[in-house]
């Protein structure tokens, strides 16, 4: 008897302490490393985290949370489910950051796709505005941050004129 006695009186102890500590509210979202996948490819295979192909794939365009990077032979795969993973052949990381830009420079600006491949039928004219929502960047981590689909420039060319934070 005197065992569950005191067994209730540690518990209700117990529940008064917990009571008093402080509380959190996170939303979902940030328990993401923040990066995102777009599928770049028409269709993109999945793997799994030995580099085997799953028989699966996602469409082009598709967005996903990034979970981790892995480093398989060479090729980064890149985590959207449990054990499913994207090449980076057929997809790009990204992380989302909208704001309108300017362009500061006094020549146009080069336009690049998501593999950093200049193009060269599009340009950024000087003192121009854009909106821009994501940012990549290069293996040596220089950013570049999109003004159009599949259409980047390099941040050094713009400035920041505003910036939205999303929640």
């Amino acid at each position: 008897m005197k065992r569950k006695i005191l067994v209730v009186f540690l518990t209700i102890l117990l529940g008064i302490g917990f009571s008093f500590l402080p509380t959190q509210s996170v939303k979902a979202e940030s328990v993401t490393s923040g990066y995102f996948v777009d599928v770049s490819a028409r269709s993109a295979e999945l793997y799994n985290s030995s580099g085997k192909a799953l028989g699966k794939s996602e469409p082009e365009n598709s967005d996903w949370y990034l979970g981790e990077t892995l480093d398989i032979k060479g090729t980064d795969y890149y985590q959207v489910s449990g054990d499913e993973f994207l090449s980076s052949n057929d997809s790009y990381m990204y992380r989302d950051r909208p704001e309108v830009i300017k362009v500061t420079t006094d020549a146009d600006v080069p336009v690049y796709n998501h593999k950093f491949v200049e193009s060269s039928e599009v340009a950024l004219a000087p003192g121009t505005y854009w909106y821009s929502d994501r940012v990549i960047t290069t293996p040596d981590g220089m950013p570049f941050v999109r003004v159009a689909t599949d259409e980047y420039v390099g941040m050094w060319y713009v400035i920041q004129q505003s910036f939205t934070e999303r929640y």
